[in-house]
């Protein structure tokens, strides 16, 4: 696969016309010689995201790093969440796959945060009070539907003080009055404060307390229990119920958290959800930004390069891989193992992303869409939490890898000789090229560090 071109993609990576065909005319994507090109923002802003951006930053605070983290939901192409970076704020998208086909295929080859998800009967796969911000551009998700289900779930991932902005249908909407009442109702009942309707775009806040938890109104909307874990989101059925900011204790609403990107380093509030966190989680920072250091000036790895754009981080813990990589031009997603301790909560409090997952299953993506994973502790990825019995084969985790990754990406793996030797094993079975290294001072006496690169090949006559 070529690389990303600084105007567009390559229409060779990816020869899928039909939303460049159906949507071209609202700037969505369109043709341009060898590549595919993103002249507009999406249906509701076919001028363009950044003319779109100019009128919310009149009523959302885009700049000067009070929002770090957003949640585009129904995104299309990514447009919105691609024009974000230039504010500094870090936005996760994502779509299903629907009659719009591979629209997360098109935001990953931009170099776009982005996986493939909607808004069903479970909640999505984040800790509660993640985002900054929550965005929907006609991404027609009915809100209001089944006792105002999925507002809640919004409500659940917006940080206290957070911005809610909702283009397109039901608001102001012809023929869609009803739905539109229905949407406000939901939101005064939640006590969200109205910042602005303006045309077909309307902006909340939401309030930075639980004093207005609603206990009777007549959608029939209650607290949660008082001992409801609202970060808990890996195969959880959504429930109708309001998420108590005060399970968290602290402050960590917006306008309070520090701004990006003071609060990258700063020892988040909810790193004392674990033992011990918060001198677990100044040590992991020191110890990531020694690792990364020895990884460009000894592995000579491609980070810091245009050749790595979009990374992830298979077992993030507190994020300090991907916060050690501030500098350089990459964005990473940290995947935080779903039976492990939950730590994503945190890696958003420093202004990070990421996703609960579970290795022994496929990964939300799709193929050939990241240029550099990072694994410390392949082995427990796949292990029963507390005893070394596997739960699925580390041969099928590596083929997964290599479905994701794509072709001259990189991969490191952190763990014991034993483990590596395994690895590299299987690595050659996929046609892998490797490296083993030692492992940097200050890591375990035990740890070794495989480096191996995904080789382009086609399968030959003589092995069919």
């Amino acid at each position: 696969m070529q690389k990303q071109h600084s105007q567009g993609i390559w229409h060779s990576n990816m020869p899928y016309n039909k939303i460049a065909d159906r949507k071209g005319h609202q700037g969505w994507m369109k043709i341009k010689g060898p590549h595919f090109i993103f002249p507009g923002g999406g249906t509701m802003f076919p001028d363009g995201a950044g003319q779109y951006l100019e009128k919310l930053k009149k009523y959302v605070p885009l700049t000067g790093g009070v929002l770090r983290t957003a949640l585009d939901m129904g995104c299309g192409v990514a447009s919105f969440g691609g024009a974000l970076l230039a504010e500094g704020i870090l936005t996760m998208s994502f779509a299903p796959r629907d009659s719009h086909k591979a629209q997360i295929q098109f935001a990953l080859e931009r170099g776009i945060p982005a996986f493939v998800a909607m808004l069903g009967t479970r909640r999505l796969a984040f800790p509660s009070f993640s985002f900054d911000l929550v965005h929907c551009s006609r991404c027609l998700i009915p809100f209001t539907a089944y006792n105002a289900t999925y507002f809640i779930e919004v409500d659940r991932l917006l940080r206290p003080g957070g911005y809610l902005v909702i283009s397109g249908p039901p608001v102001q909407w012809a023929k869609q009055e009803k739905e539109w009442a229905d949407l406000q109702a939901v939101a005064r009942a939640l006590c969200y404060e109205v910042i602005a309707v303006d045309r077909n775009t309307a902006v909340w806040r939401k309030p930075t307390g639980d004093s207005c938890l609603p206990n009777q109104n007549e959608l029939g909307i209650k607290p949660c229990d008082e001992f409801d874990d609202s970060t808990v989101a890996w195969y959880f059925k959504l429930k109708n119920c309001i998420s108590r900011t005060s399970s968290v204790k602290g402050d960590y609403a917006v306008g309070s958290i520090p701004k990006w990107p003071d609060r990258l380093n700063r020892i988040p509030v909810r790193a004392g959800l674990l033992e011990g966190g918060t001198d677990i989680f100044e040590d992991d920072t020191r110890r990531w930004t020694r690792r990364v250091d020895y990884y460009k000036k000894s592995l000579n790895l491609k980070l810091g390069t245009p050749s790595a754009r979009n990374v992830m981080d298979m077992n993030a813990f507190f994020g300090g891989f991907a916060a050690a990589l501030l500098s350089d031009p990459v964005w990473v997603m940290n995947v935080v193992p779903a039976d492990k301790p939950s730590t994503l909560s945190a890696i958003y409090d420093r202004g990070l992303i990421g996703v609960y997952h579970d290795w022994c299953e496929p990964f939300s993506t799709y193929p050939r869409t990241y240029d550099f994973i990072h694994v410390d502790g392949i082995a427990m990825l796949i292990e029963h939490q507390g005893s070394k019995r596997r739960r699925c084969s580390l041969v099928d985790l590596m083929v997964e890898m290599d479905r994701i990754l794509r072709p001259e990406g990189t991969v490191l793996i952190r763990d014991s000789p034993e483990v590596i030797d395994k690895v590299n094993h299987i690595a050659h079975a996929v046609r892998w090229t490797t490296e083993i290294h030692e492992k940097d001072s200050g890591s375990p006496e035990t740890e070794k560090i495989l480096v191996a690169t995904k080789t382009t090949w086609k399968l030959s006559s003589e092995s069919r």
